[in-house]
């Protein structure tokens, strides 16, 4: 799957073991569009998460891998910047961007959409950063720089590149889902879990 480099191994999650075993098996993509100020994106990975669909051994069954793609949404308010944050995960402790992710939904929704709102951007910006090594461990110096002007230029050119990548393919709303390529209309945030892996066997056969 291409993807851009410095998010080949934060945003696609593979089958280790499968392909430890055989490096040449193909491969079904399955590709999540996500927002994180999206209550409905919030649903879907979490019900996902906790379903065991990240894990090794489902992939590994499905032949499957997944991959993240941002899609902030301009009537968010904050959405921009919370993607950005996970920009920064994904660009410095790329193992941790899956877990993170998780915890950003959750807070972009329980707690800055009622507590940040009147705060600037510098402000929101330096919250996120703490909230990144609160949580990764990552370095908060490193995270404020990559969100503030010092690394504006790879910063933009990070989110530009996904908002590009969903917009080309015709992608507008959260959560959506697709197979091989397909947008499955028929997989919502609130789909039954044992009705999304039907539809990923159909699509996949």
């Amino acid at each position: 799957m291409s993807i851009k480099t410095a998010f080949a191994q934060s945003h696609i999650l593979k089958p280790t073991s499968l392909l430890k075993a055989n490096p040449e098996t193909p491969l079904n993509t399955l590709e999540l569009y996500l927002d994180y100020a999206c209550r409905f994106s919030l649903k879907i990975f979490q019900r996902w998460t906790d379903g065991g669909f990240f894990t090794d051994d489902f992939l590994t069954t499905h032949k499957l891998q997944i991959r993240f793609n941002h899609v902030p949404q301009p009537w968010h308010s904050r959405s921009s910047l919370i993607h950005n944050v996970a920009l920064a995960v994904a660009r410095y402790k790329p193992e941790a961007f899956w877990d993170y992710s998780l915890q950003l939904f959750k807070d972009a929704k329980e707690t800055w959409d009622d507590n940040f709102n009147n705060s600037t951007p510098n402000e929101f910006n330096n919250v996120l950063a703490e909230h990144a090594h609160k949580y990764t461990g990552i370095d908060k110096v490193l995270v404020a720089d990559y969100l503030g002007d010092k690394e504006a230029s790879t910063r933009m050119a990070d989110l530009k590149y996904f908002v590009r990548y969903h917009r080309t393919v015709g992608v507008h709303v959260t959560p959506t889902v697709a197979i091989n390529g397909i947008i499955c209309g028929n997989i919502e945030s609130s789909t039954d879990l044992d009705k999304v892996v039907e539809i990923i066997k159909q699509q996949t056969l």
